[in-house]
């Protein structure tokens, strides 16, 4: 049916002073368009009822049409929908609909949004050659996959009509793919699914198809109509906190409740929504204080805009009464009602294309007569729709030759601290990753909500424990203000980062949560649960764990860390090596007191046998009178006295005047000199190992001499970080020493104080695995303790936070802000050398000391035996002297007091080498002293005989 309206286009166009009038007449041409949709699909309905009424050409396409004919007429293209409503959503029913409906061919059929119900419409189509199109989501058709790529069709040529179906909507496989992206974008590995019908499990199975097959993966299904909150508490009680919820949008937030009753929604809580609808929602999801995330083809800022051209519109899409002022928003339109929009104006548009290249006429059959005639211009507005190209509200639209759509944008839509952010897109041309376009921290810092924070720790010096408070008279003592009830590392570094954030303009409160000592937190297989600070974090109890806590993959696993704020690595403690007072008599160490027993003995006997074989050898007796031929007598000097001495001189390395003769005492004193230097450089050997050793034990230097001995006794704390570590290890000196810490459990300790304590009363027999970081604590207060050897690992300290925490990068950027400001050195130089009781360990060292040198208490034992020995001589040189002033006495018959005072003074005249012979002049010359004198007679007679001896022979 045509109607016609005049439409007046007046150009005033002024040239060389004339002006041209052009009048034009614009004709309404309609075309008739079904669409079928559900009872429950109202917004869709009304939004397509709506739009294909208000689709029209703009102005410069009717002018563009005016020109194109002779005679000044341009046509108004308009779609007249029509609307149908099956009562049953079976192939049968909607077919019956379609057939019983339609008085007129349309041009195009929409619908129906069931999957299931739409091959008759499709068969239908393709019968008379009707384009089909659909807006909804699709799962993918097999007969669809298996049409292949005709190849492009020439300008005059005329294409064939194809049995496809023309979809606005992305095809599901690709937006599967999106949402497996999305899931290596966020870096999910363990992670919950919940769906609630087949076709949600259709689209779960293709993501993780899609992602990975690797990660375990817990799946459960949600009940529509009953309540699920066993689904979230099971999920709860097993720590899953990264969902993927597939559900109608209608549902979201009845889940979200279930979910919240059992406190599976919170800050840590990340949902990511399979339903491209979710915008609908966003403003209920913000009060959840959770995270969630959701892909749409829609933009929601410009959706939100006031001047969307689209707002005044949307009204009409809904059960709208005209008494309400306020028009419903734009971002409360599901995706499949806003397509309508593009539906109409993608279709429109290629209907002007056909009609100007080919020229275009109605059908002139029903859809369901008998004996259909195909449609003449069905195949051209087919092709055309999809080689058509348009810009609508859900972006590109483009089509390829199967009528999948291709080229078009996913937004990925962010909930975080109840804040709304587009944070990126995906891109369907590229296929890739997400694109990250987030704001930076600084942009975001002001925006973000009020938080206040629990932290726990636990309580270790310097990192956590009971602040002190100062006494009253005390003047000098400072009292730390950083918390009232705490103090320590920790407590300053917490004070110190949410300083940063409130500078940045974050409202963020904290406080110290502690009820019981606990671990750092393992995980045990009974349970099935960890326990200490990691499990506190887990059930939520905290938001931040801040103490000497290791990061290790173990625990990443479970909870996120924080940039590390401290470095450190493996170490062992250890005690100096004590110096001990050397004994007395330490140079008899050498030997035992066994040996010398025997070595006194060997020189008793070896001088009786000496002076046994002097006595029996011939050799050995001598004439005293060389000048007589023939003694009468033989003289041996070998008395006992000189035979001790001679072997005293050997064994003494001294030697001695006289030496023997005789073959047989000559092969005793060698036998003896033989024992004498083996027996001397023996003791001079250990000697000098045993009195320039100083150390009470050997000592302990490296990693390889605690693994390398079997007297120190070693240990760390059970089954903490470093003795995973240690067990962990491929290093076979490293397993070595896991064995035997696991052989022997009374090693292990609970705590670092407790393996300080047993090292320091260990006296060198307990050596300790501890952090770097707090040995060198522990040595600033004890200075019998020291670090050996260098760092067997490399570590860090961070800060803990329950999985998928959303405060993680403000956390990460207050401790770099404090790294790069130095503001940690200075933290921790104040606890560690500062605070608690630290004190300088000065070396006692002595400025002559020399490497190797012996000190006064190795030789004191030696000075000690020279002076008893003095003493010891001087007495027996007093008995010698007394019994010879005794003898004088007997011999001269004068008192003992004159005996005594002369030969005293003539024995202490220093300066005289001869003494006269004390005599007593009242007493007659004695025998003795005749017969000396006859001797001596006879011994000069004897020489003056020898001397005319020699001259008579001369």
């Amino acid at each position: 049916m045509l109607k016609m309206r005049f439409h007046l286009f007046v150009l005033f166009l002024v040239s060389e002073c004339r002006a041209q009038v052009i009048l034009t007449e614009t004709f309404q041409v309609s075309y008739q368009i079904a669409g079928i949709f559900e009872k429950d699909a109202l917004t869709q309905r009304l939004a397509f009822n709506e739009s294909m009424r208000y689709a029209h050409l703009e102005e410069s396409e009717l002018q563009k049409s005016a020109d194109e004919d002779d005679d000044n007429t341009s046509k108004d293209w308009r779609l007249e929908p029509v609307i149908l409503q099956p009562q049953r959503s079976d192939s049968y029913s909607v077919w019956r609909e379609l057939c019983a409906k339609i008085e007129r061919s349309p041009i195009a059929i929409l619908g129906p949004q069931n999957p299931i119900s739409d091959c008759a419409v499709r068969d239908q189509c393709a019968l008379v050659n009707v384009p089909h199109i659909q807006a909804t989501w699709q799962p993918l058709d097999p007969d669809i996959e298996l049409i292949k790529d005709e190849p492009v069709v020439e300008e005059g040529d005329k294409p064939t009509f194809k049995k496809i179906i023309i979809n606005f909507y992305p095809p599901s496989e690709e937006i599967s793919y999106a949402y497996a992206k999305l899931l290596k974008y966020y870096k999910w590995e363990n992670f919950a699914v919940l769906y609630e019908d087949d076709y949600g499990l259709m689209r779960i199975q293709k993501i993780l198809a899609e992602y990975t097959e690797q990660f375990p993966i817990t799946v459960r299904k949600l009940d529509p109509n009953a309540d699920n909150y066993m689904v979230f508490k099971s999920l709860y009680e097993f720590k899953e906190y990264r969902i993927i919820l597939d559900c109608h949008v209608d549902r979201v937030i009845k889940y979200l409740n279930e979910a919240r009753a059992v406190h599976m929604v919170n800050h840590y809580q990340h949902y990511i929504l399979v339903s491209m609808d979710a915008t609908t929602v966003a403003k209920d999801l913000l009060p959840f204080h959770s995270n969630i995330t959701w892909l749409s083809l829609t933009d929601f800022d410009q959706l939100q805009d006031a001047q969307h051209f689209l707002a005044p519109r949307v009204a009409r899409w809904f059960n709208w009464s005209p008494e309400n002022t306020d028009s419903p928003p734009v971002t409360n339109i599901k995706e499949e009602a806003l397509l309508m929009n593009d539906v109409a104006n993608h279709v429109l548009k290629s209907l002007q294309r056909v009609e100007a290249k080919h020229g275009i006429e109605k059908p002139r059959s029903n859809l369901c007569d008998k004996n259909p005639e195909p449609w003449e211009y069905g195949a051209l507005l087919q092709d055309e729709i999809l080689k058509t190209q348009t810009m609508g509200v859900t972006g590109n639209i483009e089509f390829n030759s199967k009528g999948r759509r291709v080229n078009y944008t996913l937004n990925v839509n962010e909930i975080r601290v109840s804040e709304r952010e587009t944070v990126g897109y995906w891109e369907s041309a590229v296929g890739g990753d997400i694109t990250d376009t987030r704001q930076n921290v600084e942009a975001r810092g002001a925006q973000t909500s009020s938080k206040h924070f629990i932290v726990i720790s636990r309580k270790a010096k310097p990192y956590f424990y009971d602040k002190v408070k100062c006494p009253e008279n005390n003047d000098t003592c400072v009292e730390e203000s950083a918390d009232e009830k705490y103090e320590g590392f920790s407590v300053d570094l917490v004070k110190q980062i949410f300083d940063r954030l409130r500078a940045r303009n974050y409202n963020y409160t904290y406080s110290f949560l502690y009820e019981e000592d606990k671990g750092y937190g393992k995980y045990d297989e009974v349970k099935k649960k960890w326990d200490g600070l990691i499990g506190d974090l887990l059930d939520k109890k905290a938001d931040l764990a801040v103490c000497d806590l290791t990061i290790t993959e173990e625990r990443k696993k479970v909870v996120d860390f924080s940039v590390p704020f401290m470095s450190l690595g493996i170490s062992i403690l250890y005690t100096k090596e004590r110096k001990i007072t050397p004994g007395v008599f330490s140079f008899l160490y050498p030997y035992t007191f066994e040996v010398w027993m025997y070595t006194a003995t060997a020189y008793c006997v070896v001088s009786i046998v000496l002076f046994v074989c002097s006595r029996i050898s011939p050799a050995d007796w001598e004439n005293p009178q060389p000048c007589d031929k023939d003694p009468e007598e033989l003289e041996n000097i070998w008395n006992f006295k000189n035979c001790t001495w001679l072997t005293m001189g050997s064994i003494m390395t001294q030697g001695c005047d006289i030496l023997p003769k005789a073959i047989g005492s000559r092969w005793v004193c060698g036998m003896w000199w033989f024992f004498a230097v083996i027996v001397c450089q023996t003791y001079i050997a250990q000697l000098s190992a045993s009195m320039t050793t100083a150390m009470e034990n050997e000592p302990i230097n490296s990693v390889e001499d605690l693994a390398n001995q079997n007297k120190v006794l070693y240990g760390s704390i059970e089954k903490a970080t470093t003795y995973l570590f240690f067990k962990n290890s491929k290093d076979k000196m490293y397993q070595r020493i896991y064995e035997n810490m696991a052989a022997n459990p009374a090693a292990l300790v609970d705590s670092n104080d407790e393996g300080e304590r047993r090292v320091a009363n260990g006296e060198g027999k307990y050596a300790f695995f501890m952090e770097s970081t707090s040995i060198d604590y522990k040595l600033k207060r004890d200075c019998r303790l020291k670090k050996v050897g260098g760092e067997l690992d490399s570590k860090d300290y961070g800060i803990a936070m329950p999985a998928n925490s959303p405060f993680r990068s403000h956390i990460n950027t207050a401790i770099l802000e404090l790294k790069e400001m130095q503001l940690l050195d200075k933290i921790k130089a104040k606890w560690w050398e500062q605070k608690n009781g630290a004190k300088v360990c000065e070396e006692a060292a002595d400025e002559n000391d020399v490497e190797g040198d012996l000190e006064w208490e190795n030789l004191i034992g030696a000075f000690l035996v020279l002076i008893v020995g003095l003493v010891f001589c001087l007495f027996i040189t007093a008995i010698e002297f007394m019994n010879e002033v005794r003898n004088i006495v007997v011999r001269e018959g004068v008192s003992h007091k004159e005996v005594f005072i002369k030969e005293l003074q003539a024995s202490l005249n220093f300066f005289q080498l001869q003494k006269p012979v004390l005599r007593n002049p009242s007493r007659a010359p004695s025998i003795d002293s005749t017969s000396t004198t006859e001797n001596r007679k006879q011994y000069s007679k004897a020489i003056e005989n020898f001397l005319d001896l020699e001259k008579d022979m001369q």
